[in-house]
């Protein structure tokens, strides 16, 4: 997913955030501008309860907070706003460091692994902020200097865990370690993995798999704070954002696509509520709202702008509704309100891309699961 609005997992129930994981900014050598601005994924975050987990969101992507996503205006303030990748700054390294890069093993069984993750996600219904935390692992990527990307970067204390666009992400992270202990899998290759058998349980398409990626050694390596997208901005900051990726109108439409699961919390994200009717569930219902839902403004507890369709009590973020006020996001964002089959091909497509960012041309090996 974008970063879009900030979709944050949870168990439904728990009112209490997870314990913020980790940041550290590390020294981008920035050779070529590229465009900043954040990952529109809306990150999304699920929420744990007595019930079912439901997804906040990614795929990402937050929106102040896949997503899903939204980022507390606090966040967001925090933000560095730059026509190129700011270059960040290096500190001292936790004792999270110490933790080593996993090397994937390419015969590891792929399909008793792609299992487990069902079981899992089935169970605990935590598929949103399994888009969400791959989306945000990918998202920081930027093209002009081929920095950031999936990396497991989100692994450290003084890391990429602590950026403000991660919160609660630290719950997602907790859920697969017990699974990445029985398998030699990279944290970036297992997140990735997990976000396409999440999307498959919740009736999504089947997106095409390559394994490969390498997680970074220390947290010196993590890419600064800012990269990832703001819910509280429009069509510009979209562009800016996902250009930066490499991303075309068409593919930002389909990504933002991924806020039809998961919802946002607004003691993580600063914003509050669900995109669609069925949060749980993949369609083109997200499409579908933007198009005819009634919005009113209102503002959060938090002090964030959102809008509500109070009959259906479903949200949107200004980046969801400048997917129909762009004239060219607002042609795709009818051609997927009115195609769930072409959002899916184009999502499976456009997904997998994102994932790949950066290691295109360092060996993938594609994966038959």
């Amino acid at each position: 997913m974008f970063r879009a609005p900030s979709a944050e997992y949870r168990p439904l129930g728990s009112s209490s955030s997870s314990s913020s994981v980790n940041k550290t900014l590390r020294t981008v050598a920035v050779t070529t501008a590229c465009v900043l601005a954040g990952l529109f994924i809306a990150t999304n975050v699920i929420t744990q309860t007595s019930q079912p987990l439901q997804a906040g969101s990614l795929a990402s992507v937050g929106a102040r907070a896949h997503t899903r996503v939204s980022l507390p205006r606090s966040s967001t303030a925090m933000r560095q706003r730059s026509s190129v990748c700011p270059p960040g700054t290096r500190r001292s390294v936790s004792a999270f460091s110490a933790i080593s890069p996993v090397n994937t093993d390419l015969s590891l069984d792929w399909s008793q692994l792609k299992t487990d993750l069902t079981n899992l996600i089935s169970e605990k219904q935590c598929g949103p902020i399994m888009i969400r935390l791959s989306w945000h692992d990918a998202g920081t990527y930027c093209k002009a200097d081929n920095s950031g990307g999936a990396r497991g970067a989100q692994r450290f204390e003084e890391g990429e865990a602590k950026h403000g666009a991660n919160a609660g992400l630290d719950v997602a992270r907790a859920i697969l370690d017990e699974v990445q202990s029985k398998y030699p899998i990279s944290a970036a290759d297992l997140w990735a993995f997990a976000s396409i058998v999440a999307t498959e349980v919740m009736g999504g398409p089947k997106i095409p798999f390559r394994a490969g990626r390498d997680d970074i050694p220390d947290a010196t390596q993590c890419v600064e704070e800012g990269r990832l997208p703001d819910g509280d901005k429009g069509s510009d900051h979209l562009r800016a954002v996902f250009g930066r990726m490499g991303f075309s109108d068409k593919e930002i439409v389909v990504l933002s696509g991924a806020h039809t699961v998961g919802r946002c919390h607004a003691d993580r994200s600063g914003f509050e509520g669900a995109w669609t009717e069925a949060p749980l569930q993949w369609d083109n219902a997200y499409f579908k709202n933007l198009m005819s839902k009634d919005y009113t403004a209102e503002t959060t507890a938090q002090g964030n702008p959102q809008y509500r369709d109070s009959k259906a009590d479903v949200i949107a973020l200004e980046t969801d509704l400048a997917l129909t006020t762009d004239p060219e996001f607002k042609k795709y964002t009818e051609l997927f309100a009115n195609d769930a089959s072409a959002f899916n091909q184009a999502y499976a497509e456009t997904y997998q891309k994102l994932q790949e960012l950066g290691w295109e041309s360092k060996g993938l090996t594609e994966i038959a699961w």
